[in-house]
């Protein structure tokens, strides 16, 4: 144990001593991040590379260990081809993200450097090859091992740079994942993993201590890039050596904040149509800004976050596969109901969405019901059989009025047995109208109307049918295209076969408006 605190603090200290040389060497190179005015918000240029600081602190820190005689350092040193292997794709990607921070590289060149990276750990035995089922049990990968590697390295490491927002957020949340990696190898007794964990823990704190709010440098993509395809790799080792609970759970949730923020920008995009690798100011901590939170403020509460997903994921050292599923189906819980309240419009549509997905049992019944309609309305021989047939319909569909008006037509019905609806003679139209017994019969102002014309083949009219409803009323549950489309065809096919009988003769010239009924 005293070897790991020396560890974590001599990379802290080196992290901390290093940090100003490459200030300066960032300044002196007129490698500065400059302010503008769409995603960058800082008031002066900031040096970046600050990924080179973290790095260098922690490969000397990992040197330290041969000047040191002790059992871990001994099996540090004989296990060093091992260490080696794990590190030489880390090395590749951190020179990825010098080069980005210096020259910039298009998104194609970073993916494909992150992929053959992550192709070369695949190819030096670090793969994962199952997952593990929330609610207990395993999936064996077989021969999707290599997707699922490469997808697992590749979008951690995004996930890590996609978060590098705010001051100091994308090294907090590392730092928080690192300590909770170190804690549960520690636990089940792998040394190297804590080592290579806890080490770089201490450089990345060392580094924070220039990097928080307001930051003297940036991680860039070389730190955050690095970090994140590291934790990544450490993950997949872990995975390698422990039961598949502490393989997957502990590191998905201890990584939570940058999975969720990240999984959350593709949801977003894609629901937009806009491409998911298009950059925009509604990131989590953007959000956050925009609600009236400082820098400082949203940093330290989602440090809180981050600390609280590395808390939630050591619970999972004593796995229990139903504790740990319900566990994490509260935890989904708490993301969506944060996000929530974050004001992103995104949420709203999908919460109407699926009140919709839910409430389409009724509507489903509703179509039914319409389908039924259509086929009495094609048996018609008259319009008191018209008039019967629409009031069953109305009935099931929570209209609060309706209107049909013939042209060109008189009614041969004079009255009505029933105590909802009314025959108007209006010159050359005859209208029929209905109303809800159970709503109050409010001016129309108040309503929104949906009317259906009814015409023939060649769009001679015949009619048309207007239904209200109350604006202040919950969403009406009803498909209205399948609606307005059958209801029209068979509405007017049957209008133009009353015609045809002569059920619809027209008005005499003289025939004047009069009213019956309400």
């Amino acid at each position: 144990m005293k070897t790991y605190i020396s560890l974590f603090v001599l990379a802290a200290a080196l992290a901390y001593l290093l940090t100003p040389l490459v200030i300066r060497f960032a300044v002196a190179q007129n490698l500065l991040d400059q302010p503008d005015n769409t995603r960058r918000h800082h008031p002066r240029p900031v040096p970046r590379l600050g990924g080179i600081a973290i790095y260098i602190a922690f490969v000397l820190t990992l040197a330290s260990l041969f000047l040191v005689h002790n059992m871990l350092s001994l099996s540090f040193q004989m296990r060093l081809l091992e260490v080696g292997k794990l590190l030489l794709p880390c090395t590749i990607i951190l020179l990825l993200g010098i080069y980005d921070d210096i020259r910039g590289a298009n998104a194609p060149i970073k993916f494909g450097v992150q992929i053959a990276a992550s192709l070369l750990l695949y190819a030096l035995g670090f793969r994962i090859t199952e997952i593990w089922q929330p609610f207990g049990g395993i999936i064996s990968l077989g021969m999707l091992d290599l997707p699922v590697t490469i997808l697992w390295l590749v979008g951690i490491s995004n996930a890590f740079n996609l978060i590098d927002g705010l001051d100091g957020l994308s090294a907090g949340a590392a730092l928080f994942a690192l300590l909770t990696v170190s804690i549960a190898a520690l636990i089940y007794g792998h040394p190297m993993i804590v080592i290579l964990a806890i080490s770089l823990a201490g450089a990345t704190l060392g580094f924070l201590r220039y990097n928080f709010a307001p930051a003297r440098i940036f991680m860039g993509d070389s730190g955050s890039l690095f970090l994140g395809f590291t934790l990544a790799a450490l993950a997949i080792e872990g995975s390698q050596k422990s039961a598949a609970a502490v393989a997957v759970a502990i590191p998905i949730v201890s990584f939570g904040l940058p999975i969720v923020d990240t999984s959350w920008a593709i949801i977003r995009r894609l629901l937009n149509r806009r491409p998911i690798f298009d950059g925009d100011l509604e990131h989590i901590h953007h959000m956050m800004l925009k609600r009236g939170f400082s820098t400082r403020q949203a940093i330290m509460l989602l440090y809180g976050v981050s600390a609280g997903f590395g808390l939630i994921s050591l619970l999972f050292l004593n796995p229990q596969g139903k504790v740990m599923g319900l566990a994490l189906f509260a935890i989904g819980l708490c993301v969506f109901f944060g996000i929530q309240h974050l004001g992103y419009h995104e949420v709203h549509e999908l919460r109407y969405a699926f009140g919709q997905a839910m409430r389409r049992r009724r509507v489903l019944a509703r179509n039914i019901h319409l389908r039924r309609t259509a086929h009495e309305l094609s048996q018609v021989k008259d319009l008191d059989g018209l008039v019967a047939a629409l009031r069953r319909l109305l009935a099931s569909n929570d209209f609060d009025r309706a209107q049909l008006r013939l042209a060109h037509t008189r009614w041969q019905t004079t009255s009505s047995s029933a105590t909802t609806d009314s025959f108007v003679q209006l010159e050359d139209d005859a209208m029929w109208l209905w109303h809800n017994p159970e709503t109050p019969m409010d001016d129309l102002s108040n309503m929104w109307m949906l009317q259906i014309p009814l015409s023939n083949a060649v769009n001679q009219r015949v009619g048309d049918i207007t239904f209200y409803r109350h604006l202040e009323r919950e969403p009406l549950q009803l498909d209205t295209y399948h609606f307005c489309t059958l209801l029209q065809e068979e509405l007017s096919q049957t209008l133009l076969t009353l015609r045809e009988n002569g059920s619809l003769p027209e008005p005499t010239q003289h025939t004047q408006a009069k009213a019956t009924g309400n």
